[in-house]
């Protein structure tokens, strides 16, 4: 089976307190696991992968939160059925297993794709007929131990391969049938336990969009998976971009279009950004035998091959024969040489790409399909662009995003690893002083105060500084206590200290009435306190409380920290 065939038709194809910790040395820093990606980050594994050798245990499950188990298709009782019951059970099987080393991915069967959609139509129908499709769908998951499942119809309405079914109900019929999936999920779900998932993958495109009613199916689904590849491809008359980012403003002989373009088109239809998954090709075309100027693009061809990422890599960028070039606008590489065109993406490209998602408040990215990308470079790139600053457990849509961007822009904090924020770790008392020396600075100090702080020590500087500041005192004995956790009102109280320091107001103060806790501040932190509930930086956790003991995490204090800066 040609990995290239589900994408190939023309249009659409496919505030709380808390604190931070600051880049401190590894010792400083408690070893942890990788983090559980945050956003939605789709990967499609094909059934012919396996037999290819790329195994499902080379999946970078780290990167991603979905598989989607790519096809099983529709049989003429219009139940789900495996293409090849024998390997597509093992590699199910498979999985599974990389599921219980990764507990946060989810495993989902896609069904239909290019050459699997020739009974949607029919299975669709009927009332009877959806009730046995979905029925079908929820006892395999249950059978198979999957999270969901991933409906990929090519087409409703009109398209797709030849021989494939359609009605001009399909457009109704589409949103009826996931409404008895979801209905039988969630019915199959309270059997099992667990919330089972309804995805879709749709086009980017107008005349797709035209064939289904995207609101209601919105309204149905988890995600939709936008295969946003294929704009153009061999069944053009002329050679062009796969993926274009943007649409170029040259001239060109055929029809233009762009991956922001199709994006733009389901936003202004009204289904909500945080519904869509950008999907990001991990492959190419070549186009061969082409004519004409300006390196290939928009020139006619005599002949085509579908590439994976790899085997550009492999074959074509090592070779100086083909020009590399990128196009500014479309922001997409592309190859000339030897007559021949070849429109790939790149880690660059796939980083602006994740990039577009962020910005315009997307769920996430997704990838046809992994075997394609088996080192993950484009993978990666792509999540790394559509996480904040590349951390894989702060997701844009977090409510510390644009906090723990801010603070770590400004130097004030950093990761835990290159990849890690740890947004729930508790701050101690060392890293909370280490943070406010970074924002005055990072001025000497005389250390040698604490006997618990050896001049070697990540927070030594910090914590002489604060004391000779009149910011923080150390405990009973002289001790300092660097690993101990930061309470919030002691972080309230270092932050008022800090903010007289600065010359800034520490009034008005807040009477602290609306907390049914607010007898347990402790005397000495009691008016900074209340200038931190008046200032906007403290406020009360979800049970209403103001925890003045309780210990912030770094989320918490990012988020404190940039309404600090805002203060005059």
């Amino acid at each position: 089976m040609d990995p290239q065939k589900k994408r190939r038709p023309r249009l659409l194809i496919a505030l709380c307190l808390a604190l931070l910790l600051s880049a401190l040395p590894a010792s400083a820093v408690p070893e942890r696991s990788a983090a559980a990606p945050q956003g939605t980050a789709v990967g499609y594994y094909a059934s012919w992968a396996s037999a290819q050798g790329y195994t499902p245990q080379r999946i970078p499950a780290q990167r991603l939160t979905h598989i989607n188990y790519a096809f099983a298709g529709i049989d003429g009782n219009s139940r789900l059925a495996l293409s090849n019951p024998a390997q597509d059970r093992k590699n199910l099987a498979q999985l599974v297993r990389l599921r219980e080393e990764h507990p946060h991915l989810k495993l989902l069967i896609s069904v239909g794709g290019w050459d699997g959609s020739a009974n949607f139509s029919d299975a669709a129908s009927t009332a009877a007929r959806r009730q046995t499709f979905a029925q079908s769908c929820a006892a395999f998951l249950a059978e198979h131990r999957l999270d969901g499942v991933d409906l990929d119809w090519e087409y409703p309405v009109s398209g797709g391969t030849p021989g494939t079914g359609h009605r001009p109900e399909d457009r109704e019929n589409f949103t009826l049938l996931l409404q008895e999936l979801r209905e039988q999920l969630d019915r199959q779900g309270q059997k099992d336990g667990k919330a089972y998932l309804l995805t879709i993958a749709a086009a980017p495109d107008a005349g797709y969009l035209n064939k289904i009613q995207p609101l209601p199916v919105s309204r149905l689904v988890d995600h939709i998976f936008l295969m946003a590849y294929d704009l153009h491809g061999p069944w053009d008359t002329y050679a062009d971009f796969n993926a274009p980012l943007y649409t170029p403003s040259e001239p060109s002989p055929q029809y233009k279009t762009s991956v922001s373009d199709g994006v733009k088109l389901w936003l202004d239809r009204g289904v909500p950004g945080d519904k869509l998954v950008l999907g990001i090709p991990l492959y190419g075309y070549c186009y061969q035998g082409v004519t004409g100027g300006n390196n290939g693009l928009y020139g006619s061809f005599s002949s085509s091959l579908a590439l994976s990422y790899d085997q550009v890599v492999r074959d074509f960028l090592s070779d100086s024969a083909y020009r590399a070039l990128r196009h500014s606008q479309a922001r997409t590489p592309y190859l000339y040489g030897r007559r021949s065109f070849l429109t790939y993406e790149d880690p660059e490209s796939a980083a602006a790409k994740g990039g577009l998602a962020r910005e315009l408040g997307l769920a996430g990215v997704g990838f046809w399909e992994l075997s394609q990308d088996r080192e993950a470079a484009l993978i990666s790139s792509a999540c790394s662009a559509f996480s904040v600053r590349g951390f894989s457990d702060v997701s844009p849509r977090s409510w510390y995003a644009q906090a723990v961007d801010f603070v770590c822009g400004q130097g004030w904090m950093s990761g835990t690893s290159e990849r890690t924020f740890s947004p729930e770790l508790t701050v101690t008392r060392g890293m909370f002083v280490t943070v406010l020396h970074r924002m005055s600075g990072s001025p000497a100090a005389q250390t040698g105060r604490f006997p618990d702080l050896p001049q070697e020590h990540y927070a030594a500087q910090a914590a002489a500084w604060a004391a000779e500041r009149g910011l923080a005192a150390g405990y009973a004995g002289g001790r300092f206590g660097p690993d101990d956790p930061v309470t919030r009102e002691q972080m309230a109280l270092m932050l008022f200290r800090f903010a007289r320091l600065r010359g800034l107001s520490t009034r008005p103060r807040d009477s602290l009435r609306s907390f049914p806790d607010a007898s347990a501040v402790s005397p000495y932190a009691l008016e900074a306190v209340q200038w931190a509930a008046a200032a906007g930086l403290l406020s009360g956790r979800a049970s209403g409380e103001l925890d003045p003991s309780g210990a912030a995490t770094r989320a918490e204090t990012a988020a404190v920290l940039m309404a600090f800066s805002k203060l005059s």
